[in-house]
């Protein structure tokens, strides 16, 4: 439409046509113009740069492309497309369509037909191309100069790859929009063309860089330099120069594993020798570089509450506060340290940031299965935290738990095989894993992803549909990993278990019940159906209906009672709608009784074959009023005490009629079907014995049984209908019982084309990414593996000196500085891959790494030694020199002012309550009013994500919360003034809550309030109560 309107215009001005001509002129002229249009745009040559290119890239590229050319066919090139494949001959003849394999094979002419798999391609683009043969197919391709073509390499093209490829490139690219090609950009997405040659400021690109208007590109990470924008703009200028041998920079292609993969600064090895290094050592190699004075020390009080939040979550007391600032001695701030990282309010402090890595988020409850006990979770990480146990036997132990010794020597640790099962602990349902290929391989997929995420840094789910676009991490790879967790299962186990050969014997005890029973319903199943059968030669008719047909006569009148009451309640509500005058409402009930009337003249009752309920007409379910309640209402008490008896009869005759059928209509006690009883009392022995519910492992086990990781996972559903069943089990095909039929599955995962559970490949050997493979580490290149093979998956991710180990280090190292800077060194802490930002400060984390690992991959002497750092020391206000050389504070020169999450918010309002630091967060929640109000208001972590970040948001609601709900800031007042005395001075008042001895311009303020309270009230709501500063 906007190519009509400028044709028309200019068509008028050549013309020169008045303006103000008659309608049947203007009528005659837009058809004329039309005409004119329409000969002028056939006349036009074909683009190959702007219509082919683009359509074939589309339609064709992702199987005939440079690096995987299908048929020996590149279509990407002219000349290849002249050159043609292995079998059909040049893909096009110029001048001569119809001789073209191209067109030939588009149109059906040859086989196969193409695009294959795919749609057929429309007539109109099937006409594009043979118009552009026909012509002569020309290339017209702009050739640019070579420097321009060594801009585009130097300053554009990486940008592109590391920055915009993420979202913008591949089979589908968001909005349509590919940035991997000339023609992409230019024809653009789904907001029109990316770039106007020529043009920078009119380029959407462009605009979307300098973040002018709505649209503001890189999404989720730091802006492009000036100098990267100035240089996207003089590429636009030049007409967006590119490489003539390279159409387009990136799409699916064979997996290889380059110089830049190996080169990535989270990829490479660790430095060795780092005794001589520090991170003040480091920082202050940039601030020279930057010309920029580091901010001084904060003051004591000031430092002291910032590293008491920072390691146990509460702010130091009135003593501590004294202690300090009165002790002059050189190792007084050490002594603070020592005394803090020995607190045991340290574990929960530094547990609860590990926690939101594990979809537990604040609450600490499971989600949708299986039905972990997560608080008895969350105190096991407490205790590793506040015992220092090494990261990388942490890090196992959520893999393999279960496989490995217990941390006390022991044989086995219930509590570490309960950890090694959280990496399922996932958002998606377990419902219909059993059946449904997908849910299962969707559980299975949140284990790689709690792998890659949660304790590599890096995104190892992305290779589930293809190649990973950027880390080099194949699907091969993928599918290899994943028979792993496919391999594995969980299992209720007894919370005694004690040792590994225990746990086995009961796991598979467990299963081998699970497989009795499934049996015996089976057999029972097909007995019952056989037994209802053979029923018609004595009874004349089946077992099932002969009972049906019997028992629909006895209980007709106890139905038709029912609706009889309803009748009488219906007259009831009539009455009372007309003496309210409510015309409406009461037309309506008059129309319903009269419904009724007619129901009960000629009443029927046909209940279904599993048994009549009346749940819901007596007892009411969502909008639905029940029988028993409109009889309360208008206090009718005998209808009542009826409907109570009529409610019991009909939940047994339900439980009746599901018995009768189960037995092919008879009673249980009825000699034709005894043996059918006794393998129903042996089935109901077996679902006594049986700890849970396993069809439905979301629901929690029985008391004193807790849901471990075990050996032994499922199968593909597919696969379960081609292996032989047991002799006389009948199940439906897609009954979840039939898995339990076979033996747990242990083996490899079968590779699925894009991931697409509808189309399974071949079985691809359990083993590790080709990229991190350590050929020296099981003595082959491929490891020997025991059952699932989980406990040498686990031992080979952090084999000492090697890039995997190497890369966990360093993503403890970027979320320890994180969370005591507001900011990661790496600002994408669940992507440290070359998908994720590259940090400006590599050394810090490479040295502090080496460290950690040097020390035993203690997480305390990391904390340690970034607290002691002067870096971490530092005052928070920034200088104009600050502001202007680095103002988002990427070289640490100061520190940051950081909003406290919810739970040490919560636990400074308990403390001030009771004075008290509490042992855990529910003892912590009982003690403090509306304790459910601080995560909702104070952002608390999702428990379905695995949270890189807290969200600090500042919203009106947190300030309506703490000033107007009565147990907010005025309730805490009331309860910390009644502690300490109402009496007690403003200087105590201060360092109770701020920590800071208080300004003489607040001892004025404090003097203006008339209520004590209020004054508390007030300091509680203050922004600096709750941050950093």
């Amino acid at each position: 439409m906007v190519a009509f309107r400028v044709a028309k215009a200019e068509t008028v001005k050549e013309l020169n046509l008045p303006h103000d001509i008659s309608m049947p002129m203007k009528l005659f002229t837009s058809i004329a113009m039309l005409s004119i249009i329409a000969t002028a745009q056939a006349s036009e040559p074909v683009s190959f740069e702007r219509e082919v290119l683009p359509l074939l890239e589309q339609r064709c590229n992702k199987c005939h492309h440079e690096d995987e050319q299908s048929g020996g066919l590149d279509l990407t090139r002219l000349e290849t497309m002249r050159r043609g494949g292995d079998e059909l001959g040049a893909a096009i003849v110029p001048g001569k369509p119809d001789e073209s394999s191209l067109i030939q094979v588009l149109t059906g002419v040859k086989e196969p037909s193409m695009p294959e798999n795919g749609d057929p391609l429309p007539t109109a683009e099937i006409a594009l191309l043979r118009r552009w043969i026909a012509e002569g197919a020309k290339d017209d391709s702009m050739i640019f100069p070579a420097d321009d073509v060594a801009f585009f390499e130097r300053e554009i093209r990486p940008v592109l790859a590391e920055r915009c490829f993420k979202c913008h490139a591949g089979d589908e690219p968001e909005h349509g929009l590919r940035l991997t090609s000339r023609q992409g950009i230019l024809g653009g997405g789904a907001r029109g063309p990316a770039a106007t040659v020529g043009k920078p400021d009119e380029s959407l690109l462009i605009k979307a860089i300098r973040h002018e208007g709505e649209l503001q590109m890189p999404r989720g990470g730091d802006n492009l330099s000036d100098a990267q924008i100035v240089a996207f703009e003089m590429w636009v200028a030049k007409g967006l120069p590119w490489p003539a041998d390279r159409k387009v920079l990136a799409r699916e292609k064979q997996f290889t594993i380059s110089d830049a993969d190996r080169n990535h600064w989270a990829f490479r090895r660790l430095p060795k020798d780092n005794t001589q290094w520090s991170i003040d050592s480091e920082l202050q190699r940039h601030h020279r570089r930057l010309g920029v004075m580091p901010a001084k020390e904060a003051r004591r009080h000031q430092l002291l509450r910032r590293v008491t939040y920072d390691l146990i979550g509460y702010p130091p007391t009135l003593e501590e506060i004294k202690a300090f600032t009165n002790d002059d001695s050189p190792g007084a701030y050490e002594k603070v340290v020592t005394r803090l990282l020995d607190s045991p309010h340290y574990g929960w402090r530094w547990g609860r940031h590990w926690m939101d890595y594990t979809r537990n988020g604040s609450t600490g409850q499971p989600t949708r299965g299986p039905a972990i006990d997560a608080d008895r979770y969350e105190a096991w990480v407490v205790r590793c935290f506040n015992d220092d146990r090494p990261w990388d036997w942490f890090a196992r132990a959520h893999i393999a738990g279960d496989k490995m010794p217990a941390w006390n020597g022991r044989d086995y640790s219930i509590d570490q095989a309960l950890a090694a099962v959280v990496p399922i602990n996932g958002p998606r349902t377990f419902e219909n894993a059993a059946v449904e290929s997908f849910v299962l391989m969707d559980k299975l997929d949140e284990g790689i992803e709690f792998l890659g995420r949660s304790l590599m840094g890096i995104s190892l789910e992305c290779a589930r549909c293809h190649d990973h676009k950027f880390d080099p991490i194949s699907q091969l790879d993928y599918y290899a990993l994943l028979g792993f967790f496919q391999s594995s299962g969980h299992a209720p186990l007894p919370v005694d278990t004690t040792s590994r050969a225990e746990a086995d014997q009961y796991a598979l005890r467990l299963a081998a019940l699970m497989q009795e029973k499934t049996t015996l319903e089976g057999r029972l199943r097909r007995q019952a159906l056989a037994a209802s059968i053979a029923a018609k030669k004595t009874r004349g008719v089946e077992g099932r209906k002969y009972f049906i047909n019997n028992r629909t006569i006895e209980i007709t009148p106890r139905a038709k009672r029912l609706h009889e009451i309803d009748l009488v309640l219906l007259k009831a509500e009539l009455e009372d709608a007309q003496s309210q005058g409510k015309s409406r409402l009461a037309d309506d009930i008059r129309k319903a009784a009269r419904e009724k009337e007619k129901m009960l003249a000629n009443f029927t009752f046909s209940p279904l074959n599993l048994g009549p309920s009346f749940d819901h007409f007596i007892n009411g379910h969502k909008s639905q009023i029940g029988l028993i309640e409109r009889a309360e209402v208008f206090g009718l008490p005998e209808l009542t005490k009826e409907l109570k008896k009529a409610d019991v009869f009909w939940a047994a005759e339900r439980k009746l009629w599901g018995r009768r059928y189960r037995f092919g209509g008879f009673a249980d006690t009825d000699p034709e079907v005894a043996e059918l009883a006794r393998m129903d009392d042996r089935i109901q022995e077996i679902a006594a014995e049986l700890p849970a519910n396993v069809l439905r492992q979301w629901e929690e086990p029985k008391p004193n049984h807790l849901y471990v990781r075990t050996d032994g996972g499922l199968r593909r559903a597919e696969e379960l209908r081609d292996l032989p069943r047991p002799e006389g089990a009948i199940l439906n095909a897609n009954d979840p019982k039939i898995a339990w039929l076979f033996k747990p599955y242990i083996g490899d995962a079968r590779i699925l084309d894009r991931g697409d559970v509808l189309y399974p490949g071949e079985l691809i050997p359990r083993g590790f990414p080709e990229f991190f493979g350590e050929p020296g580490f099981f003595g082959e290149s491929k490891p020997r593996l025991e059952g699932s093979g989980r406990l040498q998956l686990a031992n080979w991710l952090t084999v000492p000196d090697s890039t995997q180990a190497a890369l966990i280090a360093r993503t403890v190292i970027n979320r320890v500085w994180q969370k005591l800077f507001g900011q990661a060194l790496c600002r994408t802490p669940k992507e440290l891959g070359r998908l994720g930002q590259s940090p400006e400060l590599p050394e810090v984390i490479n040295g502090l790494a080496a460290r950690f690992v040097t020390h035993d991959w203690s997480v305390k002497s990391v904390v340690r030694e970034i607290v002691l750092s002067k870096a971490y020391r530092r005052d928070s206000v920034a200088s104009d020199q600050h502001i202007e050389r680095d103002s988002n504070n990427h070289f640490f020169a100061r520190q940051a002012v950081r909003r406290l999450e919810y739970e040490p918010i919560a636990n400074t309002m308990a403390w001030l309550v009771s004075g008290r630091r509490y042992d855990s967060p529910g003892a912590r929640n009982s003690a403090l009013p509306t304790a459910a109000d601080y995560p909702r208001h104070f952002d608390a972590a999702p428990n379905v994500e695995l949270v890189e970040r807290r969200t600090a948001s500042i919203t009106a609601t947190q300030a309506l919360f703490l000033m107007n709900q009565p147990n907010g800031a005025h309730g805490v007042a009331d309860r910390f003034l009644q502690r300490i005395g109402r009496d007690v001075s403003i200087e105590q008042i201060f360092f109770a809550i701020m920590q800071r001895p208080p300004t003489n311009r607040e001892l004025m303020l404090a003097g203006e309030f008339e209520q004590r309270s209020d004054f508390v009230a007030a300091l509680l709501c203050a922004n600096e109560t709750i941050y950093l500063d």
